[in-house]
């Protein structure tokens, strides 16, 4: 009798903990579960995609970590859409795959960044977050030659001011005032608009922080860093821009500008004051590459808008 109710109890368990065991499972492979989110052209984005390009960027930018996960996951979502379209479009004109030695160079800067060494620990730093390093050779491949075939595209159009450059370089004074700055620019469709994009981009980073600000509103490559745009010769920039950083303190946001790009929100990280050198050269190419690399970007996102349209309504 004892045998037959000992018997009993340990099948009555067995039965519980395979009830239990098949629970676990099944919810094991519901969350590896490959669901397909969306198609760009002929290529399909899943949510192991979106789970590997989350790997990527907060690997590659660690500041990232401290945004939710959810916002996060959006942010990689589109990230790769972004990325799958620039890729079709390029694929028009270009061959990718290819050894690149403005890739190359754009790596090590990455890996310097995050204070690796050589590109071997570069490698094995990838490998430990689950990235394997031929795949980001390929999306930074996407970024070089997107940024080249821009360059092809509108050098015509760029237009930079030298003299007004040197002139402005010729009036520093003996200590350079020099900013650390971040951005978010948002699109507006007219300055009616100002005030109300101006009032949520305010509420938004007082309920979940600047950063994460960046990555639901900005429109500007700089999103990819957390919107930093780093130390800047406050010289170099516009007046209307010096301006509305001679009316914050280190920490705050500027009033709204408005810019070529869109709606400029500023934050004023830190600052410091510098000798000047009186390398006039070195600080005019330095300005120079700014600018370039602003009226560049700004045609890159022109040019985005353009075709995105093509491929997201196929």
């Amino acid at each position: 009798m004892i045998k037959k109710m000992i018997l009993k109890k340990l099948l009555k368990f067995n039965l519980i903990y395979q009830i239990i065991f098949l629970i676990l499972f099944s919810v094991i492979l519901k969350a590896n579960e490959v669901k397909i989110i969306t198609k760009i052209g002929e290529e399909i984005i899943t949510n192991i995609d979106i789970e590997s390009e989350y790997d990527y960027l907060t690997s590659l930018n660690v500041s990232l970590k401290q945004v939710s996960k959810d916002q996060l996951i959006s942010f990689a979502q589109n990230s790769l859409i972004k990325e799958k379209i620039k890729k079709n479009e390029l694929l028009k004109f270009y061959e990718l795959n290819k050894k690149n030695q403005a890739v190359d160079l754009m790596i090590e800067d990455i890996y310097k960044k995050l204070d690796i060494n050589s590109l071997d620990e570069f490698k094995v730093y990838l490998m430990n977050n689950n990235l394997e390093f031929d795949n980001i050779y390929k999306k930074i491949e996407i970024e070089s030659v997107w940024n080249e075939m821009i360059y092809q595209k509108f050098k015509d159009k760029i237009f930079i001011d030298e003299e007004e450059l040197k002139r402005k370089i010729l009036n520093n004074q003996e200590e350079i005032e020099s900013l650390f700055i971040s951005e978010i620019v948002i699109n507006i469709r007219n300055k009616n608009e100002i005030n109300k994009r101006y009032d949520e981009i305010v509420k938004n980073i007082e309920m979940h922080g600047f950063k994460e600000t960046v990555l639901k509103f900005s429109i500007s490559n700089s999103k990819n860093n957390s919107g930093t745009i780093g130390w800047i010769n406050k010289n170099s920039l516009s007046t209307k821009i010096q301006r509305a950083l001679d009316e914050i303190q280190i920490g705050e946001i500027t009033e709204p500008i408005l810019v070529s790009s869109g709606l400029l929100v500023l934050k004023l990280e830190d600052k410091k004051f510098l000798k000047n050198k009186n390398n006039s050269d070195e600080e005019l190419q330095k300005q120079i590459n700014f600018e370039l690399n602003s009226q560049l970007n700004n045609f890159s996102r022109i040019y985005y808008d353009k075709i995105k349209k093509n491929f997201l309504d196929e």
